[in-house]
């Protein structure tokens, strides 16, 4: 995929750029989702955001949050 440090979010188990996100165990989306950090402007290409590497991935418990946020 890329040459750069890839790990594994913690709560939606997508794998991400460790840079990407300014939380150490949580994907920017996971991130911006659960404590509002910055959102990643993702854009994607091959299943994948070519800036954070996240694959797009939910857990039950984020898709609830947005479920709950368009209601």
């Amino acid at each position: 995929m890329t040459d750069r440090s890839i790990t594994t979010c913690d709560e939606c188990g997508s794998t991400y750029f460790v840079e990407s996100s300014a939380m150490a165990s949580l994907c920017p989306e996971c991130a911006f989702r659960l404590y509002r950090y910055p959102a990643c402007e993702h854009q994607f290409k091959d299943s994948r955001c070519t800036a954070c590497g996240w694959d797009g991935s939910r857990s039950k418990y984020i898709a609830d949050i947005i479920s709950r946020e368009s209601s």
